[in-house]
């Protein structure tokens, strides 16, 4: 069974001097129940010099996010237990959570479920089969604020 821990992954000595302080000093959330899928995007951004923490549902991630600083989040739509949408609700409703950007990312690509996510606050979705691995750490960039 699945561990319902968070996974930190950090960046290698040689990527924090590689990359700037701001970079490293920013943290993404990613909420994803693909476990391949959520390597993959950890990995590249871990290599790019950013904090990553990750989680495999609404519920773990809600937990994450009021534990940790969080400046991104990037979140799926069909997760167990919570889903991304209901996930994106709650923390709407926290001061911590009024501000913090999200981008959603599914595989869903109905008009429907893109409208809602934006509608309940989400800064962006994605649909997964358009977004390029390599693509990703430039579009976390969009959303670095200093």
């Amino acid at each position: 069974m699945q561990s319902q821990t968070p996974t930190t992954q950090k960046p290698s000595q040689d990527n924090q001097t590689a990359n700037s302080d701001t970079q490293s000093n920013f943290t993404i959330l990613i909420v994803e129940d693909d476990q391949v899928l959520m390597k993959m995007y950890t990995q590249k951004l871990v290599s790019e010099g950013f904090k990553v923490l990750n989680a495999v549902d609404g519920e773990e991630a809600f937990a994450v996010f009021v534990k940790e600083k969080i400046d991104l989040i990037i979140t799926d739509i069909m997760l167990p237990r919570v889903s991304g949408i209901e996930f994106l609700q709650k923390i709407r409703v926290t001061p911590k959570g009024k501000n913090v950007p999200v981008i959603v990312w599914s595989n869903l690509m109905l008009e429907e479920e893109k409208k809602q996510a934006l509608a309940l606050g989400a800064n962006e979705y994605v649909v997964k089969g358009q977004l390029k691995l390599e693509d990703m750490a430039a579009l976390v960039r969009k959303y670095m604020t200093s």
